[in-house]
């Protein structure tokens, strides 16, 4: 019996598997290359190439020890990474926070602090963590009278008052003095961060500039809260260099007060000294020198 003229023979099939499983296999490659191209492709950005930084995995309160868990490395373009964030988080790991990190934050040298010895969030809390740039802490002796109560804390801003005791010449003699018990007052500084009160202070959470950069300035923001000490014995605030050795000056010449401002109340205007005269009503004589 003879094959129909239309039948195919193996070798023809053959051939016909062959190229089709080529053909396939040419589009498989090609498939595969473009979704190489498009992964490889995805770590280039408009502002180029994405580097590698440590980054938080979570919120990190202050003076916490980091540890592995509390982090992760991401891929951020350049234009995104700072050029002090870290690219490993061994480097990073065993660090304490010097202020509130936030989840998905990059970690920045200025944020964490190398402890001696590993030492945990209670064994940190220095008064140095929380000195503002370019200020000096310098503590005042005080009483509950001179600190609203006992109620002035830590993050509070303050006006500082001197008080003092004047010698006048005594006109019946010149050779002696007579001295006038607190006769005059002077407001000495304004709007003074208070540091600490005794030996308690609270986390300073700097703010945020227009460009990004820490604003030094931002006081008043705590993050965590102190309890009111009636008992305390000293008040430390936060003062430039001269402005540190002329309060030392005055607390050896007068008497330290402390007035307590408004929360948000940065006003600072010129305030005359004031004398016990200035007590008496105006259509009065100035009273003798007792």
């Amino acid at each position: 019996m003879s094959r129909p003229a239309s039948a195919m023979n193996p070798g023809q099939m053959n051939k016909k598997f062959i190229y089709m499983a080529l053909g396939l296999g040419l589009v498989g490659a090609i498939l595969m290359y473009a979704a190489f191209a498009r992964n490889s492709g995805s770590d280039k950005v408009a502002g180029g190439d994405k580097v590698p930084v440590v980054v938080a995995k979570q919120d990190i309160a202050a003076r916490t020890k980091i540890t592995a868990s509390m982090l992760e490395v991401k891929l951020v373009p350049q234009d995104v990474a700072s050029s002090l964030a870290y690219s490993d988080t061994s480097q990073v790991v065993n660090k304490v926070t010097r202020y509130p990190i936030a989840a998905a934050e990059q970690i920045l040298p200025d944020k964490v602090v190398d402890v001696e010895g590993g030492a945990t969030a209670a064994q940190t809390k220095a008064l140095a963590f929380v000195i503002p740039p370019g200020k000096r802490a310098i503590a005042v002796n005080v009483k509950d009278v001179t600190t609203a109560g006992g109620l002035v804390l830590p993050g509070d801003r303050v006006d500082v008052l001197v008080v003092y005791d004047i010698e006048f010449a005594n006109p019946a003699d010149p050779t002696s003095r007579q001295k006038e018990d607190s006769y005059l007052v002077d407001t000495l500084f304004q709007d003074v961060e208070v540091l600490a009160v005794s030996q308690t202070f609270v986390d300073r959470v700097l703010g945020t500039s227009a460009d990004g950069s820490q604003d030094s300035n931002d006081a008043g923001v705590r993050n965590s809260e102190a309890k009111p000490d009636p008992n305390a014995s000293t008040v430390t605030l936060a003062l430039s260099p001269e402005e540190a050795a002329k309060l030392y000056l005055a607390s050896e010449n007068g008497r330290i007060r402390l007035s307590v401002r408004p929360f948000g109340d940065d006003q600072v205007k010129p305030i005359d000294p004031l004398t016990e005269n200035d007590l008496w009503p105006r259509n009065l004589p100035n009273p003798f020198i007792r």
